[in-house]
């Protein structure tokens, strides 16, 4: 690996979640004191912080869970509900995800499954996962994210890949493990995390390819900023930095 740094678990006073996106221009500018470019989202103990680029604090809400970044938009998710970070301080209506088993961000949009069926929804149309022929054997499901215009879902021995403008399913894509609890999406590459990593470049048709973590594996937290992943060993408390 390129390089190992101490890790902050446990530490007192330390961000849960924390992720950084940069506002989209493809959409219309909302109304709100202070644009979301370059806003810092993270959440620790039951609120929701905004932060500036240099990490002074913005704003602060109640809302508890985690937050998900993705198209330029950050979202906060509690248990069966997200609300999407509308400004510094506010957040936009209450979403609603009964049973919510897992769920990616495409900005404005929201993907999601529910623990009660097999159906994806949030898209352009409704999908019912488990009536998609050859799925019926790769029923179990991991992680899943949206990487360059599609959306991955980690299955048994493999992703299934959907499109995000159509709705409608690709081909299926071995990969050496599955279901993965986590998947990311690193400037357009798609990585994969369970007891080792992979990468897919789909815009450039390579191969995939496997980075084992030796002793340091399973993963714990898979984190992407431009073209690294920082991967946080489940029991050691640092990280490992691949560049892609």
């Amino acid at each position: 690996m390129p390089g190992t740094v101490a890790g902050t678990a446990g530490v007192p006073g330390t961000l849960a979640e924390t992720v950084v996106v940069p506002r989209t221009l493809a959409t219309a500018p909302i109304p709100v004191p202070q644009a979301l470019s370059g806003t810092l989202a993270a959440t620790a103990r039951g609120r929701v912080h905004w932060l500036a680029p240099d990490g002074a604090p913005v704003a602060t809400a109640r809302c508890p869970g985690r937050v998900l970044a993705g198209g330029g938009e950050i979202w906060a998710v509690s248990g069966a509900r997200a609300r999407r970070l509308t400004g510094p301080g506010t957040l936009g209506p209450p979403v609603e995800l009964p049973g919510l088993a897992a769920c990616a961000v495409e900005g404005e949009r929201l993907w999601w499954t529910s623990r009660h069926d097999d159906v994806l929804r949030g898209g352009p149309r409704d999908i019912d996962l488990g009536d998609l022929g050859d799925l019926g054997r790769y029923g179990e499901r991991g992680g899943m994210t949206v990487c360059a215009g599609s959306l991955w879902i980690s299955v048994t021995g493999g992703l299934l890949r959907i499109s995000t403008w159509s709705g409608e399913p690709g081909r299926f894509v071995a990969a050496p493990a599955g279901p993965v609890p986590f998947l990311a999406c690193a400037n357009g590459t798609l990585v994969g995390g369970g007891h080792e990593l992979f990468t897919l470049d789909p815009a450039a048709g390579a191969p995939l390819r496997a980075i084992p973590l030796g002793p340091a594996g399973p993963v714990g937290r898979l984190v992407t900023a431009g073209r690294h992943v920082w991967a946080f060993p489940a029991r050691a408390a640092h990280a490992l930095i691949i560049t892609l």
